[in-house]
Parts: structure tokens; C-alpha cells; sequence
């Protein structure tokens, strides 16, 4: 039997899906359980495995393309089966939503056509309202149609406007044209109806433009002008190696970021620990087991622990209340393929330090590879940020909203320290140093508190067999 697949909604504010990858063609089998497309989240992509056996019968969209959650994207069904009647209805479901999405434009009455003899007179319905799948309007933008005022007559469902009515419609105006071509023929006045394009299906390119009747001197600076188009230069000179858009991911960690930055108030508090004990603590618990410990681990339960000592820095404002939080859910900053994500070990108040560092161990892989679910980097109730790995000698660390605090974790460095005897003898001796920063909303958290936490902190790192207690 047919089964259509839907964009899934993945999270509670999910409202559009974003399709990265098709892992199958039309007409692939499928096995149930194997991916068949991969969508970008907030913070990563995931990808979508089959609930059936059966073909990889249609597909609605392209990989780049985004749609609203739960809309129809593709058809899964015997080789056998008839699925007309599915994918009609599929497009009458597109073209719905379609035409909710994009404003009423009515074609002028004089240019349009009314025929019995044709699958849909005019690229609109009886509302006046433009009736064009997704594809179809992409390819539009792509070639520098405007669909405004057109009227394209469509052969898809219902009289929709489908990709082969663009392209047809392209061809027969011959109004086919390069990006630098159309720059080049607006520098010069040159109306692109009356050049010929030496292009594919009459593309027009810019060698088309400037072999017009026209000035040479206008046709030099637009040469010239193309030339640095195509180079990617920037206004002021600079050659450009790559552009890349601001969006997707990174721009929805930059936006969150720069909310938590410009809206709540950042406090910090720095205190230097001396990791002698617990580097040798660590060395007897990872040569008396398989599972290697990292310094991460021992600070994760350290903070863990703090945290259930001062309730007041596990809570998070929302709106406009303070919620305060029993479970300890922590999470901890990783390089992701797409950015910085937090992967949060949930109620990790009831793990040992062995059990943090494996459940650690296997988000982190997961975080690696582009594959967390979004219920395992939401959720989050604190978070750290450890550079050290990096060399990285101090450094602060914007709170992860809405929590209300983070702390930032620097590189362990052999410094001199003044040490005292029982006697009050005082002598300085090289010991492993770090610094930690922690960063709080000074809107909810007040410097005493702060400064008590990151003290108690360090008194933990600083007597490590508290923390396997």
C-alpha cells in the first residue's frame, strides 16, 4: 500500500523542514528501517529512515528545498502499484498550501485565456491566486522570471504551474538570460527581448550583450563589471573566496546567542584550581578499568554536584517566571560539524563519574557526526565549555538561553604555586593550574551566590575523592 511521506516535525517550535539530502532516487527500493532523507534542524540534520518496504515511488521536493512541517514530500509504494490518484492529491495538498504562502496576484483580463480544450486556462484559480508548486516557482527564481503579472498556462494537477510549464514558458520568450548577461544588458539599456542567446535552449550570455549595437565603451565597463562579478570581488577590492549564506544553522546559533548576549546581563566570576590531586586520582581509576576517564568528566560531576548544593543556579527564566529544577540535566559544548552544540546528559545528578563520561563519550560521537536528535540537546539545565584541548588559557563563555548560567573551562598549565608545610614553612613548587569561568544572568543570579558556587567548585577539583561519593 502507498505510503506518503510527510516533512516530519521534529521539535516543539519546528514549523518549516529543510530537506538536505535524498538518499534514494525514484525508483530505488527501500528496506524499512534504512535512510531515505536527511532535514536540518535548529542545530544539525537527522535523517529520516522508512517505516515499510517498497519502491522510492515520487518525489515532491529537491534536496535545498524547505517546507512546512507534516506537508507531503515523497511516495513510498509497491513497483506495481497505481499511485495517480495519490500523487494527485499530493499536488492538490501543495498547491493549497502553496497558494497560502505566496500573495494573490489576479492576471490582467485582457491576456487571458479561456478554453475548454486546455488543462487549465491560466496559471490561477477561480480566487485570482497563483497555483504553482515549489519547484516550479524555484526554477523561476532561479532564471530572473518574475511570475507577477504572467499568465503561464498550467498542464499540473488542477491547472497548477509545474516545471516543465516554466521552462516551456522560458524557451518560447526566448527571455532565457545570465545573471552576468542581465547585469551587463542593465548597464547598457539593452532590452533583452531583442538579443539573441547563443546559450543552451537560447540562454542568453554575455557574449550575447556585448556583440549588441551599442557603445564599446558602455560594453567595456560592463565587461569589466562581469568580469568582477564572476572573480567575486567585493565593493572595495577585495577578492572574495567563497560566499557562503547566513542562514540555516549557523544563523540560528548566531541569533540565539546574540539574544542571550544582548539581553541578559553577563556577570563573570574566575577562579584558578590546582588539578594535582585529581590528575592522580584519574590516573588509578583509568588504569583500574577499560573505560578511560577524561578531566571533562571530573569537572562535569563536580559542577553536577554544586549544582544540587545550590539549587538556585539549576533554573532557567522563562517568560516571566523562574522555573527551579530537581533534575540536574547537564550539557556540554561540542564542535559540531554545523557549529557549537550541546548535547545534555539527562539527570545526570544520578550518575557516577564513570557513567557520565560514557554517556558523554557517545553524544559527543553522535554530536561529531551530525546525528543528535533534538531531545538530546534540549533540555538543558547548565552548561560547560571546555577549550582546554585547545591550548586555550581563559576565555568566557556566552549563557546558552534560557539557562542561567555556564561555565568555561581553560587549559591545564604548569605553574609555579606557593605550597605550605604543617610548620607554615611556604616554598614554591610547579603544579598542573587551570582556570574556570563561570558566566551567570545577572538578572536571576546574584555575585554571592555566583562567587560561592565557583568556589565550591574548585574546592571539589581540588579534593577529587568527594567526587566519587
Amino acid at each position: 500500500m502507498a505510503e506518503i511521506i510527510i516533512m516530519p516535525k521534529l521539535g516543539f517550535n519546528m514549523s518549516v523542514g529543510k530537506l538536505v539530502k535524498w538518499y534514494k532516487n525514484e525508483g530505488d527500493p527501500v528496506t524499512k528501517g534504512e535512510p531515505v532523507f536527511a532535514i536540518e534542524t535548529d542545530k544539525t540534520s537527522i535523517d529520516i529512515e522508512a517505516t515499510q518496504d517498497g519502491v522510492f515511488r515520487k518525489k515532491f521536493i529537491e534536496e535545498g528545498d524547505s517546507i512546512e512541517v507534516t506537508l507531503p514530500i515523497a511516495i513510498i509504494a509497491d513497483a506495481a502499484e497505481n499511485i495517480d490518484a495519490v500523487i494527485q492529491d499530493v499536488n492538490r495538498q501543495l498547491n493549497r498550501k502553496d497558494t497560502a504562502a505566496v500573495p494573490e496576484t489576479s492576471a490582467p483580463a485582457s491576456t487571458a485565456v479561456s478554453t475548454s480544450s486546455a488543462p487549465s486556462a491560466v496559471a490561477a484559480n477561480a480566487g485570482g491566486r497563483q497555483k504553482i508548486t515549489p519547484r516550479a516557482r524555484r526554477v523561476a527564481s532561479e532564471q530572473g522570471l518574475c511570475l507577477e503579472g504572467l499568465v503561464i498556462t498550467g498542464t499540473g494537477y488542477d491547472g497548477g504551474i509545474c516545471e516543465k510549464d516554466i521552462l516551456d514558458y522560458l524557451s518560447s520568450n526566448k527571455v532565457r538570460v545570465s545573471p552576468v548577461a542581465r547585469k551587463m544588458a542593465e548597464a547598457q539599456g539593452i532590452a533583452l527581448e531583442g538579443v539573441q542567446g547563443s546559450g543552451a535552449h537560447g540562454k542568453i550570455m554575455k557574449r550575447d550583450i556585448a556583440a549588441s549595437e551599442k557603445p564599446m565603451v558602455k560594453a567595456l565597463d560592463a565587461e569589466i563589471k562581469a568580469v568582477q562579478a564572476e572573480a567575486k570581488f567585493s565593493a572595495d577590492g577585495k577578492e572574495i573566496m567563497e560566499v557562503i549564506p547566513y542562514s540555516g544553522v549557523r544563523k540560528i546559533i548566531g541569533d540565539r546567542l546574540a539574544q542571550s548576549k544582548f539581553t541578559a546581563p553577563h556577570l563573570y566570576f574566575t577562579q584558578k584550581v590546582n588539578l594535582d590531586k585529581l590528575l592522580e586520582l584519574r590516573k588509578q581509576i583509568n588504569g583500574a578499568q577499560e573505560k578511560k576517564t577524561s578531566v571533562t568528566d571530573y569537572i562535569a560531576r563536580a559542577t553536577i554536584k554544586c549544582l544540587q548544593k545550590y539549587p538556585d543556579m539549576n533554573e532557567s527564566l522563562v517568560g516571566g517566571q523562574i522555573e527551579k529544577y530537581k533534575s540536574v540535566n547537564l550539557g556540554i559544548a561540542v564542535a559540531a560539524p554545523t557549529g557549537l552544540i550541546v548535547p545534555n546528559i539527562k539527570n545526570s545528578n544520578q550518575k557516577t563519574v564513570v557513567e557520565i563520561s560514557k554517556e558523554a563519550s557517545v553524544l559527543f560521537d553522535k554530536a561529531r557526526k551530525g546525528k543528535l536528535t533534538p531531545d538530546e540537546y534540549t533540555g538543558g539545565t547548565f552548561t560547560i565549555s571546555n577549550l582546554g584541548m585547545f591550548g586555550i588559557e581563559n576565555f568566557t563563555a556566552i549563557i546558552n538561553p534560557p539557562e542561567v548560567g555556564i561555565l568555561a573551562i581553560s587549559a591545564t598549565k604548569d605553574e609555579p604555586f606557593v605550597v605550605q608545610d604543617a610548620n607554615g614553612n611556604k616554598s614554591i613548587e610547579i603544579k598542573p593550574m587551570m582556570n574556570i569561568t563561570l558566566t551567570v544572568d545577572h538578572r536571576v543570579i546574584d555575585g554571592l551566590l555566583a562567587a560561592q558556587f565557583v568556589t565550591e567548585i574548585k574546592r571539589m577539583l581540588e579534593n577529587p575523592i568527594e567526587l566519587l561519593v
